[in-house]
Formats: C-alpha cells, sequence, structure tokens
C-alpha cells in the first residue's frame, strides 16, 4: 500500500506535464493531417493536367513537402497516404501514357520525312527540270502535312531534306548554264 501510494504520488506529480505533451502532440498530427490532406487535394487537382512538365514539377514539389510534414494518428495515415499517392500516380501513369504515344507517333513520322528524304535525295540530281521542281515541290507539301518528331532528330532530318531539295534548286536556278556546258 504504501508503495502503490508513492507510486501514485509520483504519477500525479508528473501527469499534468504528460498530459500537456500529448494534447500538444496530438494537435500537431492534427495539423500535419490538415497540411497532408491539402496536399492531396492539391495533387488531386492537378492528376488531370496535361502540362506535363510543369504539373510534374508542382508534384514532386507536393511530394517533397508531404516528406516534410510530420506524422499523423496512426489510424488515419495509411487512408491519407493512400489517397496523396492515388493522385499522384493518377499523373504520372497518364503522362508515362502520353509519352509512349508521342515515341509511337514520333517514330512513324520520323519514318515518312526519312522516306521523303530518300526520294528529294534521289531527285536532286535530276535534269528533267520543271517535272522534278514540281515533284519536289509536293514533297515539301507533304514534308509539312506530317507531324513533329523527337526534338533530337528534328533539325538532323530537317537539314537532311532542305540539303536535298536545295540541291535541286540550287542547280535549277543554274539550269541554263548546266545545258550549255
Amino acid at each position: 500500500e504504501a508503495l502503490w501510494r508513492r507510486f501514485k504520488t509520483a504519477h500525479d506529480e508528473v501527469w499534468p506535464r504528460c498530459e500537456t505533451y500529448f494534447a500538444a502532440e496530438a494537435a500537431k498530427r492534427a495539423d500535419n493531417l490538415t497540411r497532408k490532406i491539402a496536399l492531396c487535394e492539391q495533387v488531386e487537382a492537378l492528376a488531370e493536367s496535361t502540362a506535363w512538365i510543369q504539373t510534374a514539377e508542382e508534384i514532386k514539389r507536393s511530394q517533397a513537402e508531404w516528406k516534410a510534414v510530420g506524422q499523423v494518428s496512426r489510424g488515419q495515415e495509411k487512408a491519407v497516404w493512400d489517397r496523396f499517392r492515388v493522385a499522384c500516380d493518377r499523373f504520372f501513369t497518364r503522362r508515362h501514357d502520353d509519352l509512349v504515344r508521342r515515341k509511337a507517333m514520333w517514330a512513324e513520322n520520323l519514318a515518312k520525312k526519312d522516306e521523303l528524304c530518300a526520294k528529294a535525295e534521289a531527285l536532286a540530281d535530276s535534269t528533267d527540270w520543271d517535272a522534278t521542281a514540281a515533284e519536289i515541290k509536293r514533297l515539301q507539301t507533304e514534308w509539312r502535312a506530317i507531324g513533329p518528331v523527337k526534338k533530337n532528330r528534328s533539325d538532323a532530318i530537317w537539314q537532311r531534306f532542305r540539303g536535298a531539295c536545295d540541291r535541286f534548286f540550287t542547280r535549277y536556278a543554274q539550269r541554263h548554264e548546266i545545258a550549255r556546258g
């Protein structure tokens, strides 16, 4: 009994400080939950965006902020994390799928433009001036109708096509001298 009273007295002396500490921790966790829910809402609002680069940067900032926010109550941590992760995954999955589609389109466009380059190169040394000029102009129109290619390949394929066209039209401008000579 004496031991119990001694323990209870020590406990009663310390307990108000513990209650204050636990209340402060609960308030901090509640604030953290509010901040994480706000991050969830922010990323959910961005999940359908097609501004791929800007939105990816914003979501990455939100992910970094998520990591900086402290813990939330154990019963709520998994649910709020799953909500955040689903929104992030939704955007990044859509971005990945779009990139796969664009890469396929770029490859298809590159193949078409490569084929036009080969045709223009085959015509570059022709002396059938009017028919070749008309055909190269038709190829140029067709080139413009084809969509974009991957940026790191775009300039090279354009220079190749333009070089073949320029070679013919330079010769075309000099056709009278060529015919005499």
